[in-house]
């Protein structure tokens, strides 16, 4: 990384509008006792784990591999942005889940997408607590994603949208948690 002279770090203190987080799932994290490797991980000179000391795991499984639901940890999250940068405006830029099975299951099935409509609600719900209750500054949500698209590691193979998307004739439907998250956007939250 570049290194910046003091007239330099001073210019840039304080010098944003928000803070933008994208939050999708949480880990336990520990030292790995090294750094300085190829990947983001070895470079944090960390490991991390889905699972606490007794074997129980951290959240659900998501249709993602890299994806467990654990709401506590957005709420976690939220927090130690407040804390760590004096809590500023925060704009959470993505936040979403793929349902289990969705990819593979007939159209009726994939538009009754209660893990997402709980998962939305679990998580939007920590937020909320983390608003209400520790005083973060969240002044944005954003929901990923509107419909059905192409994922950056997945591609095709999993679904995190609101709208089914029939990648053969382009056509769209509408998932339970759209109209859920319809009701909550109407209704300004809860």
């Amino acid at each position: 990384l570049p290194t910046f002279t003091e007239d330099e770090r001073e210019a840039l203190l304080g010098a944003w509008d928000f803070f933008g987080l994208n939050h999708y799932t949480s880990k336990y994290i520990a030292s790995s006792g090294e750094s300085g490797g190829t990947s983001w991980a070895d470079d944090c000179g960390t490991t991390s784990y889905t699972k606490d000391l007794d074997g129980n795991a951290i959240g659900a499984d998501s249709d993602s591999s890299w994806l467990k639901v654990v709401p506590w940890g957005f709420r976690k999250s939220l927090n130690w942005v407040k804390d760590r940068y004096d809590n500023p405006p925060i704009l959470v830029t993505e936040n979403g889940v793929s349902v289990p099975g969705e990819s593979d299951a007939a159209l009726e099935d994939a538009l009754a997408d209660t893990f997402r409509v709980d998962f939305y609600s679990q998580y939007i719900g920590n937020m909320s607590l983390a608003i209400d209750e520790d005083g973060v500054d969240v002044q944005g949500y954003f929901a990923w994603s509107f419909m059905d698209n192409f994922e950056w590691t997945d591609g095709y193979n999993v679904r995190f949208g609101m709208h089914y998307v029939d990648y053969d004739t382009e056509e769209r439907y509408a998932k339970d948690s759209s109209r859920w998250y319809k009701d909550v956007i109407a209704n300004n939250g809860w």
